[in-house]
């Protein structure tokens, strides 16, 4: 969600921000903003919009000082303008504070500020935390921001600058992520690794409940109750080339390119001397037989298909839960059961809430995630990591296909450790898995012409359906998804066999129908289905084998696909032309692919 930037060191604060703030734009925001200090003063720059507006207020009325803090926000309480834009600053200017997160009880404390004399500016829950900082100060910065977190109820990541204390940023953590870089007499704050970059090498992510009192020699840190912290540093291992676009007009064209690069390095992590080798989980897979994936979005998208592949490999019984809604029930807990919570970027609020209720019950979790530093990779008893490397793009594409792929081999571990694999079945599997990022390079080259061909065609269409049967319904929903994210069209995705009960009812000669056809045991009910829509003069999209004929009778449109020797796997070539379709209806429609509106691409706060 909103993302937070800091600085302190021997270089100008507004530069090093803003170029920090640029690669926390793909988190989601509709305004951004900087103070910084100078001269016993807090300087402040807001702008409402894209960062551009920010930029070009800061190059006519510039910002000079060492340090700083910055802000992309993400509305929540309060439409996004200048006034609710970071930072917030108490009413007499000498306190200033940027929040990622929610406060709970934001309106009582504005209530009790209020009585005493406090003026708000903004619809905003943020602006009860400077003033009552301010309210509690009394020359000890740490003082004050700890009795205040004491008062605060709900998630945050805080980032506080005092007037008087020249060199100091104070942070603090409860829920939303953090993170602190160290450079060579500099030290920078951010919500995500790509925002330290290239200014730091190394860094130290704030754990719950703590406070840091940054300066350029250095870090201080404590627990809310004052404990003194060791600040644990490790090297950065990422490259300010790897959260760059490369020679690609945007970083979703670029991460679905790099599908078959991640493909190809998930499966050898998986693999010593051609056999199988899962990530030690700490458990003894052979006891589980009850397993509830938790997920969000795509994830839960990925986690559909994990179901299937754990029910048919290991004969496991599979649940798949959104995670919003798991958190809000009591669900039943055995001594066979095994969580696993899929997160692309292991901080999404829902699935880390839902992870804490299932460990509160005792039961084990396991994080599939994309970023092994990252809270759910901290707080589950065992990681699977996806190694799909930085996404940036707010549409998850290779984090997605890297999930799919990642399940099934947990599938095949669960299957081996209960000895329903044989050494051939085992063989088999790994070489169609090898096959796959070759097969996902040929589609996306082979799909291309006829994807742009039928983008151009049906860019104004209102709507869109897409059908798919057994493991293609989730290719399904997660083609209709893309499509809704970036491009702004009303899509839904449905289990084929459903067409017939109501959603038939859309069909016109203006609605396009996308229908994922593989020649798996569903085909020739896939074939009925494009009967029916023809039948009512639908307009047909089809992702299907290249060459075809039945295919390409029917349609209007072919989508070819390379074809896996493991029918289980063909979803992760199915995809790639529907991601390749929305990318290019959203470059029509004049959409931005990665900043798509309303959407970040963390969903850290409820």
């Amino acid at each position: 969600m909103c993302g937070i930037a800091g600085y302190t060191g021997p270089k100008e604060a507004d530069s090093v921000l803003t170029v920090a703030l640029e690669r926390l734009k793909y988190r989601g925001y509709d305004s951004a903003g900087l103070a910084v200090l100078a001269e016993g003063d807090v300087g402040i720059r807001r702008a409402p919009g894209k960062l551009k507006n920010l930029s070009d207020l800061l190059a006519a009325k510039p910002l000079r000082g060492h340090t700083g803090i910055g802000h992309t926000r993400w509305a929540t309480h309060g439409a996004p303008t200048e006034c609710n834009a970071h930072p917030h600053t108490s009413n007499d200017g000498k306190v200033a504070v940027v929040h990622n997160g929610i406060i709970e009880n934001h309106e009582h404390l504005r209530r009790e500020l209020t009585a005493k004399g406090c003026i708000f500016r903004s619809e905003t829950d943020t602006e009860t935390i400077p003033h009552l900082i301010a309210s509690l100060y009394t020359g000890d910065p740490l003082a004050a921001i700890r009795a205040a977190v004491g008062r605060l109820e709900g998630s945050y990541s805080l980032a506080v600058v005092f007037a008087d204390k020249p060199g100091h940023i104070y942070a603090a953590r409860q829920a939303s992520p953090l993170l602190v870089g160290k450079g060579k007499r500099e030290m920078l704050l951010a919500s995500d690794l790509p925002a330290l970059l290239p200014h730091a090498h190394q860094v130290c992510y704030l754990g719950e409940g703590e406070i840091a009192d940054l300066t350029p020699e250095g870090i201080e840190l404590w627990s809310f109750d004052g404990t003194p912290v060791t600040a644990a540093f490790a090297p950065i291992e990422i490259t300010a080339e790897a959260v760059s676009k490369g020679d690609f007009d945007s970083f979703m064209a670029k991460e679905i390119a790099e599908q078959p690069t991640v493909l190809a390095r998930l499966v050898d992590s998986r693999l010593r001397a051609g056999r199988l080798v899962e990530p030690d989980l700490g458990l003894d897979l052979k006891a589980v037989n009850h397993i509830v994936f938790l997920g969000c979005g795509t994830s839960w998208h990925a986690a559909l298909l994990g179901k299937r592949f754990l029910e048919a490999l290991a004969r496991v019984h599979v649940e798949v839960d959104i995670s919003s809604e798991y958190r809000y029930r009591n669900p039943i807990a055995s001594g066979d059961t095994l969580v696993v919570a899929i997160s692309q970027s292991g901080e999404t609020a829902d699935t880390l809430a839902g992870l804490r209720l299932a460990r509160a019950k005792f039961i084990p979790v396991v994080g599939l995630v994309n970023v092994v530093t990252s809270t759910i990779a901290r707080e589950s008893s065992g990681m699977m990591p996806l190694l799909a490397g930085p996404e940036i793009g707010v549409a998850s594409t290779k984090a997605y296909t890297a999930q799919v792929m990642a399940m099934y081999l947990f599938a095949l571990q669960v299957a081996k450790a209960k000895g329903l694999l044989s050494l051939a079945q085992e063989e088999s599997a790994i070489a169609a898995a090898l096959l796959i990022p070759e097969l996902a390079a040929r589609t996306l080259a082979l799909c291309e012409a006829e994807v742009a061909e039928a983008a151009d065609l049906f860019a104004s269409a209102h709507a869109t359906v897409f059908l798919g049967r057994g493991g293609e319904h989730a290719t399904a929903l997660e083609g209709a998804l893309k499509l809704k994210e970036i491009a702004y069209v009303h899509a839904v995705g449905y289990p084929a066999g459903e067409f017939k009960h109501g959603p038939i009812a859309l069909v016109t000669n203006q609605l396009p129908v996308v229908c994922i056809c593989p020649k798996d045991a569903m085909y020739e009910k896939m074939l009925s289905n494009l009967q029916e829509v023809r039948a009512r003069a639908g307009r047909i999209i089809v992702v299907g084998e290249q060459g075809d004929r039945a295919l390409q009778d029917l349609s209007d449109h072919l989508f070819p696909v390379a074809t896996s020797a493991d029918h289980m796997l063909q979803p992760l070539l199915s995809i790639l032309p529907l991601q390749r379709y929305a990318y290019h209806v959203a470059r029509r429609r004049d959409c931005d692919v990665d900043q798509p509106r309303n959407l970040a691409k963390s969903v850290t706060v409820e």
